[in-house]
């Protein structure tokens, strides 16, 4: 098989070929670019592209990134007319021999923060879990999204409570706002790449949280990954159980209803926090995805 690698040529095509096979999401143009040729880790010899070379258009797509010395796949989406014959296979044996070549020791599906679409693979995707299983995959976590209905939420943030100032975050706040969430939660560094993300939009699609002395003490972002995607999100540890957190949701959550959307989705949702969310809005637990990953051997 010869395959092409991913370009500004052949990207749309690809694009659409993911929008009509993808049972479960759409993903923007905008989108699908920021998280694949706008990467900061692409490298197109981890995109494998297969045309129907007699209608010179897209039938399979395989797309990986190198975040961190894992080879992280992104894409990886056929036409359904031409499933079951054995491309599938081929394609992810060529995706771990290149990786192989370069040297690259993991491969895993979907989890690459900062710039991911979805945080494991979709056990919805059946026959997806099942050929990476094949391939000596390994299940590891189990991670949620939730599924919040706007339609029946009243929502009405408000721009200020008990001294405590909510606006979205300006220019003139992204360095600040930056080193406020990089400083505050070190644990979770990708989080304040993910803020940059949201800086990118227009507008910003990240809202603060200001103490009376103009510091900020939260945040919260929504669709860095896809349009009505929320979080992440974070208060300053001592001032938890004040109500921060939940207004910076509301905020989030008018704004995404300002798109016309329907749903928003709780990204990578934990513990107890699917509670929260659960009780204070109404999401429920949809979809469910596992981690799956497998060591590369060198050649």
């Amino acid at each position: 098989m010869e395959y092409e690698s991913l370009t500004e040529l052949n990207i749309q095509k690809v694009h659409e070929l993911f929008n009509i096979n993808e049972a479960f999401y759409y993903i923007p143009l905008d989108y699908f670019k920021k998280g694949t040729l706008e990467d900061e880790d692409f490298d197109p010899d981890l995109t494998l592209i297969l045309n129907d070379p007699q209608k010179e258009y897209p039938i399979a797509a395989l797309i990986a990134v190198n975040r961190e010395n894992n080879c992280c796949i992104k894409v990886f989406i056929m036409d359904n007319a031409f499933r079951r014959q054995g491309i599938g296979s081929n394609m992810l044996k060529e995706l771990i021999n290149r990786a192989k070549d370069k040297d690259i020791p993991l491969m895993s599906y979907g989890d690459c923060p900062p710039n991911y679409w979805q945080p494991g693979v979709d056990l919805r995707h059946t026959s997806l879990y099942f050929l990476l299983k094949k391939f000596r995959f390994k299940p590891r976590d189990t991670r949620y999204n939730l599924t919040a209905p706007l339609a029946k939420l009243n929502i009405r943030p408000l721009s200020e409570k008990e001294g405590i100032t909510f606006e979205r975050v300006r220019p003139e706040e992204f360095e600040v706002t930056y080193s406020f969430v990089k400083n505050t939660f070190p644990r979770n560094p990708s989080w304040a790449e993910e803020l940059k993300l949201s800086y990118e939009r227009s507008p910003p699609t990240s809202f603060i949280a200001k103490n009376e002395e103009g510091q900020v003490i939260g945040w919260a972002s929504h669709s860095v990954q896809f349009p009505g995607s929320f979080g992440p999100t974070g208060v300053k540890f001592s001032l938890h159980g004040q109500g921060i957190g939940g207004e910076l949701l509301n905020w989030c959550l008018w704004d995404i209803k300002q798109l016309g959307l329907e749903n928003c989705t709780i990204m990578w949702v934990n513990g107890q926090t699917i509670k929260f969310y659960s009780k204070t809005i109404g999401a429920y637990i949809h979809p469910v995805f596992t981690t799956m990953s497998k060591k590369l051997r060198k050649k």
